[in-house]
């Protein structure tokens, strides 16, 4: 009986650790993926509700990534910022999932506490995301990475 047991025991060992294989792959993969986003990124081009916009001059947009963490906001050549928001976020692929928690200003009350989704690649030191906000608002952003000076 107990070595009946035991190979029992040992099989199910084995698919465990068998099972948990592509699992740490999968979290691997991902902490490499999210580790390409960590920085500071600035707004280069913007396309909402398919419309073009305008960056006015001496108004910067920035988006602040850890690993855990990101938050953006927008500040004007007085350094004040207008407005922000941040929160976490997942990457799952080619999929960018960010979740507003605190903030500020109108656009942060139409997304505050709801997932936003993305289609995300970054190419270079561009980094582009396309989607739809929970408020239904389409948008097409292209973010150049913020070097070191």
């Amino acid at each position: 009986m107990s070595k009946g047991v035991s190979r029992c025991t040992g099989v199910i060992i084995a698919v465990g650790i068998l099972a948990a294989f592509p699992r740490a792959a999968q979290q691997q993969e991902t902490a490499k993926a999210c580790a390409t986003l960590v920085g500071t990124w600035k707004i280069a081009t913007a396309v909402y509700g398919g419309e073009e916009r305008k960056f006015p001059i001496g108004r910067t947009t920035l988006k602040h990534v850890t690993p855990t963490q990101f938050a953006w906001l927008t500040y004007g050549a007085d350094g004040i910022v207008t407005r922000t928001a941040g929160g976490g976020y997942t990457l799952k692929g080619e999929t960018y999932e960010e979740t507003p928690e605190y903030g500020f200003g109108s656009d942060f009350e139409v997304v505050k506490g709801k997932a936003q989704t993305f289609a995300c690649r970054i190419e270079g030191n561009k980094w582009y995301q396309k989607g739809s906000l929970s408020n239904g608002l389409t948008i097409e952003e292209v973010w150049e990475r913020v070097e070191p000076k």
